[in-house]
């Protein structure tokens, strides 16, 4: 059997690992490198490097894996060679369709501009048409994706070749979620993907280690959070702080993702407590609740027993607007709505106005991610009344020390998705497993990392 971590060792998010045996081999995610922290590499780039990589070692069995839909993880999957099998959960597969739906959508309102344009000599229709291309590739991809159901109780197995796979849910800041545990050539190895346990689908974590995973030889675990210390608050404590800032303010925005069903559950299980109106003006936030809601599994839907208004996109109502004026209202925004916001608070008095903004402040502290999205910070702009209430999708130190011990790795233990300058040396351990930790103590001749 072979390991390779092809990236991931030194920066967080679009992570390639690969794990083979003498006839088989997985890819575990295929993501596109994070904006603003990484290097972008352009589409021949992407092309060139998972050409690289399949057509080097090529075995009779192959597939790729993804641990869950964040872009990160998925967003080259369109590059992966239509002869490989891909596989990701019925979850992850519903929200990426009706995400890339929405942004289908949205192109096609575009087409209206382009009816006074030069034809093919236009720079805007060519870019215009790279994206419906770009758009319809991943859309056959993702409709070409083998996938398991959502898993709650006893898992699936899956088959590639000689290696078994079992997806086991875990939480994170994205709906449908997975850790894999993976046996090959007589090993056993647990790949974490990203994890926490604040979540409140987080306490299964360790329990479900306990009954599924048990002892490893390799684990290989995620690590965005080495370099900050403390326990990090729960999305229990988020609702307790949203519930309280919702009390204060009549008419209250949030700025949220509209795929973290966790964070939205907090957010409506709030809105239940404060008998508020809840409100949305993004389609994909309104698909989502609506999917959310008619999950086959109570312990999710029952925090989506609320009907959302859904505002017009074009021309609000006016008897809703009144509505809303009169009794108050939680709206539900994301990063790409600020002309929408500026247009409708126009009828709202500003000293009665908060926004939540419920997402990782880099999006408008750090001057690299404002360069290549500003939404967060226009959106912030437009208040006076800003109150940030988040919690990471990501397991603290603490939490992966737990994961560590708890499945105490024989032979080695590998950090990815983790900044350059941190490693899992720095976590208090037994010296025993310190000293399994890959690069920093060890190399195994079947274990690689690039």
């Amino acid at each position: 059997m072979q390991i390779t971590v092809h990236r991931g060792l030194n920066q967080i998010g679009g992570c390639i690992t690969e794990i083979a045996t003498s006839s088989s081999r997985v890819f575990i995610d295929m993501g596109e490198n994070l904006l603003g922290s990484q290097e972008q590499l352009t589409e021949e780039q992407k092309q060139a490097l998972l050409e690289n990589l399949f057509n080097a070692n090529k075995r009779t069995h192959e597939a790729v894996l993804y641990t869950h839909g964040h872009s990160d993880h998925v967003g080259m999957m369109s590059y992966v060679p239509d002869s490989v099998c891909q596989y990701m959960s019925q979850g992850t597969k519903d929200l990426l369709l009706m995400k890339e739906e929405v942004i289908r959508k949205g192109l096609d309102l575009e087409k209206a501009s382009f009816q006074n344009c030069d034809g093919d000599n236009s720079f805007k229709y060519k870019e215009w048409c790279k994206k419906m291309e770009s758009n319809q590739l991943f859309v056959d991809r993702l409709n070409a994706c083998k996938t398991w159901k959502r898993l709650y109780a006893a898992p699936q197995f899956l088959h590639i070749g000689d290696i078994i796979v079992t997806p086991l849910f875990v939480s994170h800041s994205v709906f449908d979620a997975y850790m894999f545990l993976i046996e090959a050539a007589g090993k056993r190895i647990l790949y974490t993907g990203d994890y926490r346990n604040h979540g409140y689908f987080g306490k299964s974590l360790i329990p479900v280690l306990d009954k599924y995973a048990g002892q490893v030889d390799i684990l290989i675990t995620e690590g965005t959070m080495l370099s900050r210390d403390g326990k990090v608050k729960s999305e229990y404590v988020v609702f307790q702080q949203m519930k309280t800032a919702m009390k204060k303010f009549k008419y209250v925005w949030i700025l949220t993702s509209a795929t973290n069903v966790e964070r939205l559950a907090a957010i409506c299980n709030a809105v239940k407590s404060t008998k508020q109106l809840l409100v949305v003006c993004s389609e994909l936030m309104y698909m989502t609740l609506q999917y959310f809601r008619s999950v086959q599994d109570k312990r999710i839907s029952k925090f989506f027993d609320i009907n959302p208004y859904m505002l017009s996109p074009t021309k609000p109502s006016a008897k809703l607007i009144k509505y809303m004026t009169d009794r108050g209202f939680v709206m539900l925004v994301g990063a790409g709505h600020y002309e929408r916001i500026k247009d409708i608070m126009q009828s709202f008095n500003p000293e009665e106005t908060l926004l939540i903004y419920s997402a990782w402040d880099g999006y408008y502290k750090l001057s690299k991610q404002i360069e290549q999205n500003s939404g967060y910070s226009q959106v912030r702009s437009l208040f006076t009344n800003i109150v940030d209430i988040h919690t990471s999708g990501h397991a603290d130190r603490h939490t992966i020390e737990n994961v560590i011990k708890k499945v105490c790795p024989r032979e080695a233990i590998i950090g990815i998705h983790k900044e350059a300058n941190s490693t899992l040396c720095s976590l208090n351990l037994p010296e025993e497993l310190k000293n399994k930790i890959i690069p920093d103590k060890l190399q195994l001749d079947y274990i690689s990392v690039k």
